[in-house]
């Protein structure tokens, strides 16, 4: 875990090759991952936690941030994390890392669990991101389990250790504090791009010597009968990565789309659309994926993937901000 203060991550290119590595792997892919701050910690502020997409960084939220800090009413209200965090692995592995790093940070920094820091937490989330954030705000059940696996837990025949492993990665509960969220052309519903010739030189490119990937294996190998058959030789060969849990058709993915904000969490979606295209996109995401039922409020903006850089998503996220702190009054 990593808690490191930054002066400016716009300054930080070294975030750029920590993307790179952070899609495919490597010796020191995780050495910077964890929760940057871009200003320090105050225990009185409410946390805005900020998650970049696929083979990204926190250099995409650098003109959100200083939107949110020449905002008197924001500043004075809101403190900005970053997360730093590794792309090769899938949705769900990637969703417990930052689980871990956010529960690391707080344990340090309120090792007492009385600041105010720690309530009213507002998710923000690009792409990937963004379904890391709506998983992080929502309870599981048995329903990715089962979606995985043919019998529960305590009937596969592995070790022991490697189950609990397995088996944390797919079930969790909301991350604590949380209160809202707010979702930025997230693929909830996945992305065709995923099965593309492009999204398949990806997959080829993203890591998957993960340690978390690797206890799958072992799982997977030493009882293949306790896997689903759609997914028995993914697991067994270690073939699932970032890429592969957003296909549209891969079971973990679909189960996974049921699981929505618990009660008393309000989300919102922004997505963007390239004028002309049919069906609408933003280039990566369909706007139908990007679009879910339930949400606080729903804004579309003409663009591409990229519109965490258009001053109308800006404008629209400081809206919901200001929207939060009337709702605590």
């Amino acid at each position: 875990m990593s808690l490191l203060p930054v002066s400016s991550t716009r300054d930080n290119l070294r975030h750029f090759r920590v993307a790179l590595r952070g899609l495919v792997g490597g010796e020191h892919a995780a050495d910077r991952a964890g929760i940057h701050l871009p200003q320090g910690y105050d225990p009185a502020k409410r946390t805005l936690v900020m998650l970049h997409g696929l083979c990204s960084s926190p250099l995409i939220w650098a003109r959100l941030t200083d939107a949110i800090g020449a905002d008197t009413a924001l500043r004075e209200r809101f403190q900005v994390w970053h997360v730093l965090y590794q792309t090769n692995a899938p949705t769900i592995v990637a969703r417990r890392r930052v689980h871990d790093y956010l529960a690391n940070a707080y344990d340090l920094l309120d090792p007492r669990g009385d600041a105010p820091a720690r309530d009213g937490i507002i998710l923000i989330g690009h792409s990937f991101g963004g379904v890391i954030a709506r998983l992080l705000c929502a309870e599981s059940g048995t329903r990715l389990w089962d979606a995985a696996f043919t019998v529960p837990p305590d009937r596969i025949q592995a070790r022991a250790e490697d189950v609990r492993s397995v088996e944390d990665v797919f079930g969790f509960a909301p991350f604590p504090g949380v209160s809202r969220a707010i979702f930025i052309a997230a693929p909830h519903r996945g992305s065709p791009r995923a099965m593309s010739t492009l999204g398949q030189v990806t997959r080829l490119l993203a890591g998957r010597r993960t340690p978390e990937i690797d206890t799958l294996q072992r799982v997977a190998m030493s009882d293949p009968d306790a896997v689903h058959p759609a997914l028995r030789e993914h697991y067994r060969h270690g073939a699932v990565n970032s890429v592969t849990s957003l296909q549209v058709a891969q079971p973990v993915r679909v189960a996974s789309e049921a699981l929505m904000p618990r009660t008393g969490i309000a989300y919102h979606t922004i997505a963007a659309a390239i004028p002309g295209r049919s069906p609408e996109t933003d280039g990566s995401v369909p706007l139908d994926s990007a679009l879910i039922d339930g949400a606080r409020s729903t804004f579309v903006v003409p663009g591409d993937h990229h519109l965490f850089n258009d001053p109308a998503t800006i404008n629209e996220v400081l809206r919901i901000l200001h929207e939060s702190l009337e709702a605590v009054h």
